[in-house]
């Protein structure tokens, strides 16, 4: 077993295997919650207020995670990280077990077809699933990283996410198989957002059972090893409400980290967008809709929990940070490409398999990684401000742009090859400073 595990991911064992193992848990279940979801937010939307307003829901949830993100950064002063995820994952567990249940209503919910932009359900649904697993992704990233030196990054980060990809393939392909009857799609739709909401409370269990089993030792990251050996008595104080988004206006490595995050969402949005109207034309029935978004997801899932499991240890350690950080968006830019030349829903197909199944697997991973040098609120409430109103912004950006020339092929396309080429030279540079303060046993602050 451990010729096994030293093979894929290095040489992890005793409590540092048990650590990462219970972190991969917790990341199985939270992307295996949020797949299912996600692929339902976008079919119940596009199925009941249409597909022409995705661009207005990307701008709704912008507004809303404003507050969200400034409530959050207060909390994390007041809150440890672990009561934090107990306290999110109770709300949220609570409000998807009420929208369940208006997603079976009869008049309310999946079983009333009529598309309307007024239909309240899809608007909620969506805004829901999106800040559920926004807020809780960087809240859980924000936790790893929190935990984790970089060279144990470079071993245990590829568990990680082959964890979060098999539990993100294997929910998808429950919900895959529930929605294979495409005339059973009002009635296995709650079922499958009644599954997913039920995994919300299993990552608090594991969070608790990682704080119980696992050495003090483990628990320690780097700025704890680093102060420990340059500033031993140093004590972290409290940072302002708003100073982590002044350290992202101000902090250049910071503002790049925002910048790979915004190109890549923005980019992924317009992609998406493209990929939307092309299902929407093709597909008239809305459980064949929900039915090709399934398998879409599924195909994501099964190539980033192979790469997971394969590939993102074995490139991280084999060819650094800078490597895994630049390679991405040429890859997304060259298949970028080929959709210009041919514009179909088959080429758009694979193009989103790589924007997404690549960016969970490879690029993600690597980007999580810059986080590892940096003082806790940069960590934090910086990364809260990126993960959540940043990346909000990124998408809005990208439905305005849908709204001016999401249809034309050929611009839209053009924007995203120009974002494409800014986006490497970003990649690069964080790299090289990444690299560089490790080498040094700095904080980046």
């Amino acid at each position: 077993m451990h010729r096994l595990v030293r093979a894929l991911w290095g040489d992890l064992k005793g409590n540092e295997l048990k650590k990462f193992a219970f972190l991969a848990l917790g990341y199985f279940f939270l992307i295996g919650s949020w797949w299912p979801l996600k692929t339902l937010k976008d079919s119940v939307f596009i199925n009941i207020v249409g597909p022409l307003h995705l661009p207005e829901a990307k701008l709704a949830s912008l507004i809303l995670f404003f507050p969200l993100v400034l409530l959050y950064s207060k909390l994390v002063d007041y809150v440890s990280k672990e009561k934090l995820i107990y306290w999110f994952i109770g709300i949220y567990g609570t409000l998807g077990l009420i929208l369940v249940y208006f997603l079976n209503h009869e008049t309310i919910g999946l079983a009333n077809a009529t598309i309307n932009p007024h239909r309240i359900i899809g608007w909620v649904f969506y805004l829901f699933s999106e800040s559920y697993i926004t807020l809780m992704l960087s809240l859980y990233q924000s936790f790893i990283n929190d935990v984790t030196t970089p060279e144990s990054a470079q071993k245990g980060y590829g568990l990680i996410i082959f964890g979060a990809q098999l539990g993100g393939f294997l929910f998808t392909l429950l919900g895959n198989y529930l929605s294979y009857d495409a005339s059973l799609y009002a009635q296995r739709a709650p079922i499958i957002a009644l599954i997913s909401v039920s995994m919300f409370f299993v990552i608090a269990f594991i969070v608790y059972m990682l704080e119980h089993v696992v050495g003090k030792d483990q628990m320690q990251g780097y700025e704890e090893s680093v102060k420990k050996t340059t500033s031993p008595d140093k004590t972290t104080s409290k940072v302002g409400f708003l100073d982590g988004l002044k350290l992202l206006l101000t902090h250049y490595y910071v503002a790049g980290i925002f910048a790979l995050i915004f190109f890549q969402e923005l980019i992924s949005t317009l992609m998406s967008f493209q990929m939307s109207l092309l299902v929407k034309s093709t597909y008239v029935d809305p459980g064949l809709v929900n039915k090709f978004l399934f398998d879409f997801a599924l195909a994501v899932q099964a190539i980033a929990c192979l790469f997971g499991l394969i590939g993102t240890s074995f490139f991280q350690r084999k060819f650094g940070i800078r490597f895994c950080l630049i390679a991405y968006p040429i890859l997304l830019g060259i298949s970028i490409s080929s959709y210009m030349l041919r514009p179909s829903l088959e080429t758009i197909f694979y193009v989103m398999l790589i924007a997404k199944a690549l960016n969970y697997a490879f690029n993600q991973p690597a980007k999580e990684v810059l986080y590892i040098p940096t003082s806790r609120s940069i960590k934090y409430k910086s990364k809260a401000w990126i993960d959540m109103f940043g990346l909000r912004f990124a998408k809005a950006t990208g439905s305005v742009a849908n709204r001016i020339v999401g249809p034309i092929v050929w611009l839209t396309g053009g924007f995203a090859i120009c974002l494409i080429f800014i986006w490497t030279i970003c990649g690069s540079l964080l790299g090289k400073t990444f690299k560089k303060a490790v080498s040094e046993n700095r904080i980046i602050e």
